[in-house]
């Protein structure tokens, strides 16, 4: 084979008198043993690409060639016919790519050691093409990153945990309580429009420099829906601990890629347990959310901010943008199903499952017929569109009180004058405010949470203030109903209770003082940070 090198000359890629013993020669000068991954850099016709898989047949191999003509006559010589699934090729593809799916293919083996074959004769040919894919795969061998990425954890009382910072909210309150624990934390921003590939880039120079005893993310922030971060931390034997605060059916259901025994589960709400265990995931734990009492406080001496006073107050999305979303990924002839999902479950409160149950047969077989991916859409287009049509139905039970309302602006399309529309509020300066002004404050839980409860259930109490809030099935387990927090079960009862303590204001206040202490007792997020520590060690620790 000849080829027309860079510079204008002719070169002939293989020896004219002896091609299969200057193949020996070269995979001879290699000095591979069969672990870790090779790199073939140039193929040619593949004469020492044969000699490595007769010698090495358990070997991970994958060839990089720049110029597909050369490939696909090595293939019509029949050189290669034979080696595909037995071997991955890249080629013709840009040298940045070339290298990425090296790295990504080395990630998923467990940032195994490199090693290079190279054919002198197509390197010198096409200088410029493999020249920086050698410089960048001999950067790699030179590291040792094998070697750096696995030692020994959990050896201390304290813990060293890479936090990965999404931009998520309970980032912030994460890492304020593992600090005050005592522990160390490192930050790694993570964006989710980032190939997997470049996060565990950035996860393995955090690793290496930071050496952490387990990684932590909340939501599953942060790993790609191929399993390529779970692979790799599966192979470099790194524990990862992920809270859900939201719905883990619409996130982690359809990538079966992210079960590994080294991910342990913490989820806000029990009624999901048993699905995540259904997938896979041995190490499931229940872990509700909690308060940041450092940010949700009463004020110095009590009182109120006169600025945010009033009778009743509700914070929180009207879910018209979130519902119109997720509807346009359904199908057009499901979404009357979508419809009559949610209104069963915005006016029975039951699981999506529980609903579906209630929907004709045909409606059951087309849903049944969807994939896992539309399913999921499916489920999340019916559960935004429920939790618009029963958060709307609990505020309008509200309308004699003229509550204040705090979200976005399709609420003002949704309510008459008797509301106060205001606008969103920053989470750490003016929620707080909000809730200490408010004599009563609202809650209606999203639907998505099955017997959870949610953020407002935990804040509002941390402030000293009063809640009102439906009742949640485990909300019996974290305060004493009637005493620290006052549930509603049908929304017929809402204007009862809130009329009650409003013209009660020395009960309300009790219960509002005993709702804090609780919180300093059991729900700060010190107690939640501390639980998810304990069980790592105890799950991962030598």
């Amino acid at each position: 084979m000849k080829v027309s090198c860079d510079d204008g000359s002719v070169k002939t890629l293989h020896s004219l008198y002896d091609p299969e013993a200057e193949a020996r020669s070269i995979v001879d000068a290699v000095g591979f043993d069969g672990r870790g991954l090779l790199v073939v850099v140039g193929l040619g016709l593949g004469y020492h690409l044969r000699e490595i898989v007769q010698r090495f047949p358990a070997a991970d191999i994958v060839v990089v060639e720049a110029v597909p003509e050369v490939y696909e006559l090595a293939e019509s010589q029949g050189m290669i016919s034979d080696l595909e699934g037995r071997v991955e090729f890249l080629i013709g593809l840009p040298v940045k790519e070339a290298i990425g799916e090296i790295f990504s293919r080395q990630m998923k083996l467990g940032m195994v050691p490199l090693s290079v074959c190279a054919l002198s004769s197509a390197v010198s040919a096409f200088r410029d093409y493999y020249t920086p894919v050698l410089d960048s795969l001999r950067s790699s061998i030179n590291v040792r990153l094998w070697d750096r990425l696995r030692y020994a954890k959990f050896r201390g009382e304290t813990c060293s945990v890479l936090l990965i910072d999404s931009g998520y909210f309970l980032t912030r309150e994460t890492e304020n309580a593992l600090l005050q624990l005592g522990h160390r934390v490192m930050k790694v921003p993570v964006s989710k429009r980032e190939r997997g590939e470049v996060v565990v880039s950035r996860l393995i120079k955090g690793i290496c420099d930071f050496k952490p005893d387990f990684i932590l993310t909340i939501n599953h922030l942060g790993l790609d829906e191929d399993g390529t971060m779970t692979s790799f931390l599966k192979s470099i034997e790194m524990p990862l601990a992920s809270w859900y605060v939201d719905s883990p059916n619409l996130i982690v259901r359809a990538f079966e890629g992210n079960v590994s025994p080294y991910v342990s589960l913490f989820l806000w709400d029990r009624g999901y347990m048993k699905d995540m265990r259904s997938l896979g995931f041995e190490s499931v734990s229940y872990l509700p959310l909690a308060a940041d009492d450092t940010v949700f406080t009463p004020l110095a001496g009590g009182g109120r901010n006169g600025h945010y006073e009033c009778d009743v107050s509700f914070v929180g999305n009207s879910m018209v943008v979130p519902a119109m979303e997720s509807l346009e990924k359904v199908p057009v002839r499901l979404r009357s199903l979508v419809e009559e999902a949610a209104v069963i479950l915005s006016s029975a409160r039951i699981s999506f499952d529980e609903a579906l149950t209630t929907l004709e047969r045909d409606a059951l077989s087309m849903i049944d017929s969807l994939s896992a991916r539309e399913r999921l859409d499916f489920e999340a287009a019916a559960i935004w569109r429920a939790t618009l049509l029963y958060r709307l139905s609990c505020v309008k039970a509200l309308r004699e009180f003229h509550p204040r309302i705090h979200g976005d602006e399709a609420w003002k399309g949704l309510l008459d004058d008797n509301y106060t529309v205001g606008p969103s509020l920053n989470y750490y300066d003016e929620l707080p405010k909000l809730y200490i002004g408010s004599r009563i404050n609202f809650n209606a839980t999203s639907l998505q949470m099955t017997g959870a409860v949610n953020q407002r259930v935990f804040d509002v109490p941390a402030c000293g203030a009063f809640l009102l809030t439906d009742h949640q099935e485990s909300i019996e387990e974290l305060f004493e109903v009637g005493k620290e927090v006052i549930t509603y079960k049908e929304r017929d009862e809402i204007p009862e209770l809130a009329g009650f303590y409003l013209n009660n204001p020395g009960e309300r206040e009790k219960i509002a003082r005993m709702g804090r202490e609780r919180i300093l007792k059991e729900h700060t997020y010190r107690h939640r940070l501390a639980a998810i520590v304990q069980s790592m060690k105890n799950r991962y620790g030598y």
